[in-house]
C-alpha cells in the first residue's frame, strides 16, 4: 500500500506505508513548520490509533513542543479547539472513513483548518529534508493531559443552535458513531439538545462495527429498527465525526449527498451569502444556490480546499457530497455534531419530519463508480479519457478544476483520481437513472482500456 501525502496530512496502510518512524518523521516537519509551541493531540478509538498516538507525541515532545493530550477526540472537536487553547496547531490521528488497516495524521494549523497547499508544501520540505527541531535535554517538551475541551465546544454548539425549538420537538434520535471517536460525546450531546438519544454501535472498539463510510449501505441496520424505536430521524458518522449520513422516521437510508442538500437549503434560508462546495458534488447544491439568489464557488475535492476557498470568498456555508459541511461562524471544521444540530433546528424550526425535509428538494439520480489502479496509470488513464471526452463531448460543457467533469442541461459526469486511497472515482449525475449510468459506463470504460 503507497502512502498517501496531501497539503494537510499523510495517509497509509498501517505496518506498510505508515509506520512508527513515517509517523514520528512527519511529526517532527509538523513541528518544525510551527518552529514549536503548544500542540493539540486527539486520535480516533482504532487499534493502530493508540501506537502512532505514542510515536507523535513522542516526535513533538523531542522538537521542544508542549502537548496537550486530548486522548480520544473528534477530529472536528480538536479543530474547534485550536484558538480556544492558543495553540499552534493540532494534530489528529484518525483514519476518518477509510476502513480497518488504513490510518491518517491528519495537521491542523493556529486557525483550525486543515493546513493549507502553502502550509503542507512547508511541512514536505522538512519531511523530505529532514530538518527538524532538535531540542536538547534541557528544552525538552512535555505531555499533558487535558480532558476538560469538550465543555467550551458543546457550550459554543448551544449558542450556535436553536436549542429551544429542539427541546419543544421532543425528539428521539438514533445516533451511531461506528465506535469511534464520537462515542464518548454522545450522551453529553444529547444532554444539551434535549433529545431522546438511543445510541448504535457507540461502543470505543479498537474494530470498527460497520463500513467507516456512512452511506446508505452502512445504514441497513438502523433504517430496520427506527420505525420500531420510533425515531424521528437518524444519524451515522464516520470514525472522526466529519462525515454524516441520515436515515429518516420511515426507515429510508438517504445517500450522503443530500446530507450538505439538506443543511444548505436551511442555513441559507437564514443567511443568505457564497456557498462552496467541490466539482463532483450534487446538482442539487446549485439548484439550492439559484433558488436562494446567492453565489455558488466550485473548488477541488477535499476540506482544505473548500475551507480555504470558503475563508476567501467570506462565505456562509461549504461542504461535499460526501456527507460533509462546514459553518465558518462556527469553526473551520467539517462537524459531524454540528450538522446533525442543524439537522434537528430545520425539524424542529419548521415542524417538519426528516422525510419531508428530503421530499422537498430538487432530485436526481446519482451513480458512482470506482476503478482501482495505482496513482501513476490513474493520472494517465484520466488524461487519455479526457482527450476523448473533450473530442466528442456533444454538447457538454468541461470544467477541468479538479480531474474532468462534462455538464450537460440534464446532468454531469466527473472522474478524479482520489487522494486518499489507489483508485479512480467516477460520478455521474442525470435527471434519469439510466441516462446517469450510461455516461459513468461510458467514463469507466474509457479509463479502464487504459489502464
Amino acid at each position: 500500500m503507497t502512502l498517501r501525502i496531501a497539503s494537510f496530512g499523510v495517509r497509509g496502510f498501517v505496518g506498510t506505508s505508515l509506520t512508527p518512524k513515517v509517523a514520528m518523521d512527519f511529526a517532527g516537519a509538523f513541528a518544525a513548520h510551527l518552529s514549536g509551541g503548544r500542540v493539540l493531540l486527539g486520535r480516533d478509538t482504532r487499534g493502530s490509533s493508540r501506537m502512532l498516538h505514542s510515536a507523535v507525541s513522542s516526535s513533538l515532545m523531542a522538537a521542544g513542543c508542549e502537548v496537550l493530550n486530548f486522548g480520544i477526540c473528534p477530529t472536528p472537536m480538536l479543530q474547534f479547539s485550536v484558538r480556544p487553547y492558543g495553540a499552534a496547531g493540532a494534530i489528529s490521528i484518525s483514519g476518518g472513513h477509510n476502513a480497518m488497516g488504513w490510518n491518517a495524521l491528519t495537521f491542523i494549523g493556529a486557525d483550525g483548518a486543515f493546513l493549507d497547499p502553502m502550509g503542507g508544501e512547508a511541512v514536505l520540505d522538512h519531511y523530505h529534508a529532514g530538518s527538524f527541531l532538535p531540542a536538547d535535554w534541557a528544552h525538552m517538551g512535555a505531555l499533558r493531559e487535558e480532558r476538560g475541551f469538550a465543555e467550551p465546544y458543546f457550550t459554543a454548539l448551544e449558542k450556535r443552535l436553536d436549542v429551544a425549538a429542539i427541546r419543544a420537538a421532543k425528539l428521539t434520535v438514533l445516533m451511531d458513531p461506528v465506535g469511534g471517536a464520537g462515542c464518548p460525546f454522545l450522551e453529553e450531546f444529547a444532554r444539551r439538545l434535549g433529545f431522546r438519544l438511543v445510541p448504535i454501535n457507540a461502543q470505543l472498539s479498537a474494530y470498527l462495527a460497520r463500513e467507516a463510510e456512512p452511506r446508505p449501505r452502512s445504514a441497513m441496520q438502523m433504517a430496520g429498527i427506527i420505525r420500531q424505536l420510533g425515531g424521528d430521524a437518524g444519524f451515522l458518522f464516520s470514525s472522526d465525526l466529519t462525515r454524516l449520513s441520515l436515515v429518516t422516521e420511515a426507515g429510508e437510508p438517504a445517500s450522503e449527498e443530500f446530507t450538505f442538500a439538506v443543511l444548505a437549503n436551511h442555513v441559507l434560508g437564514q443567511r443568505a451569502g457564497t456557498v462552496v462546495t467541490n466539482s463532483c458534488t450534487t446538482r442539487m447544491i446549485d439548484d439550492i444556490a439559484r433558488q436562494r439568489g446567492v453565489p455558488l464557488v466550485k473548488t477541488r475535492v477535499g476540506q482544505a480546499y473548500i475551507v480555504s476557498k470558503l475563508l476567501d470568498e467570506q462565505g456562509v456555508l461549504g461542504g461535499e457530497g460526501s456527507g460533509s459541511a462546514v459553518v465558518p461562524d462556527f469553526s473551520r471544521a467539517f462537524d459531524g455534531f454540528l450538522m446533525v444540530g442543524l439537522v434537528l433546528e430545520a425539524m424542529a424550526q419548521h415542524g417538519k419530519k426528516l422525510s419531508e425535509l428530503l421530499g422537498a428538494l430538487p432530485r436526481y439520480h446519482i451513480v458512482k463508480r470506482q476503478v482501482r489502479c495505482d496513482s501513476r496509470h490513474g493520472y494517465r488513464a484520466l488524461d487519455l479519457a479526457q482527450e476523448q471526452m473533450l473530442a466528442h463531448r456533444d454538447g457538454g460543457q468541461a470544467d477541468l478544476t479538479d480531474g474532468l467533469r462534462m455538464d450537460w442541461p440534464d446532468g454531469w459526469v466527473h472522474a478524479r483520481a482520489s487522494q486518499t486511497e489507489q483508485l479512480v472515482r467516477v460520478i455521474s449525475e442525470a435527471k434519469t437513472r439510466a441516462t446517469a449510468e450510461h455516461r459513468a459506463d461510458e467514463l469507466v470504460r474509457l479509463i479502464e482500456q487504459e489502464v
